[in-house]
């Protein structure tokens, strides 16, 4: 009798410890999330100063009298860059609530990838002057039934890793090509994510250390990753080995369903 009271105490411990196992892991990991969620207020308030500044100086700059019209012209123009790269750092930080309350959608209409591509490069290049934006892709229109607006700003991320991650003399390459899907890569010429830290890319608030140096948001690639995702399809680092040593860098690549 004392043996079956002995092994019961035995049990009930076992069960006690199990759990004091359990709560000390879920605190340590909730205690990791308010951390990385207080990093990323952070983050994101640097991210959103950052266009505002040129906004403003630009504004100021063209609302002084005598003002030539190419002044004018290219005010104009980085107050429009600035103003849609904050709408899409705004997008990503409702779009970080949406994923995780379920309500993630999107909105299909017909469009041109192509089109859509060059137009989004457009918009960046004024914000990139001392890079070089190079455009591989098929002159013929590429339809299909996708959210328009969630893939420029999807690519819009891409492209604003690649511009922030590289240096200036350097060039950015957008290809598009298809064959079952569509693929789209950027590529750029900086310094290449080690395969050891590949599992980390995509997870939100998450950052490299090798990237710890340039501040940012960390959720770029976790939108573009659920956009794409949204739409069917994939999104993933290509390993550096297999590139060319003239290609060294950075290539991020994502497919869509036709």
């Amino acid at each position: 009798m004392q043996v079956q009271d002995q092994q019961s105490q035995d049990d009930i411990i076992r069960a006690l410890q199990r759990q004091v196992d359990e709560l000390t892991t879920a605190n340590v990991l909730l205690q990791e999330q308010l951390a990385r969620k207080e990093q990323f207020t952070a983050m994101i308030a640097h991210e959103l100063r950052g266009p505002l500044t040129p906004i403003i100086s630009y504004a100021q700059m063209i609302a002084r009298p005598g003002q030539r019209s190419e002044t004018v012209k290219r005010g104009t123009t980085i107050i429009i860059s600035q103003a849609r790269r904050l709408a899409r750092l705004i997008s990503d930080l409702l779009d970080s609530t949406h994923v995780s309350t379920g309500q993630f959608t999107l909105i299909r209409e017909m469009c041109d990838v192509v089109a859509l591509a060059r137009e989004v490069v457009e918009q960046l290049r004024p914000l990139a002057p001392f890079h070089t934006l190079v455009m591989d892709a098929p002159d013929t229109p590429i339809p299909g039934n996708w959210d328009a607006g969630r893939l420029q700003q999807a690519l819009g991320n891409l492209l604003d890793n690649a511009i922030k991650y590289s240096t200036d003399g350097t060039t950015i390459t957008v290809r598009i090509w298809q064959n079952m899907n569509v693929h789209i890569s950027v590529h750029n010429q900086g310094t290449s994510i080690p395969s050891a830290d590949m599992a980390q890319l995509f997870r939100p608030y998450g950052r490299l250390q090798a990237t710890s140096a340039r501040r940012g948001s960390g959720l770029g690639l976790h939108i573009t990753k659920c956009i794409v995702e949204a739409h069917g399809g994939s999104l993933h680092l290509e390993p550096h080995t297999e590139q060319t040593s003239s290609e060294q860098g950075t290539t991020f690549t994502f497919d869509l369903p036709t």
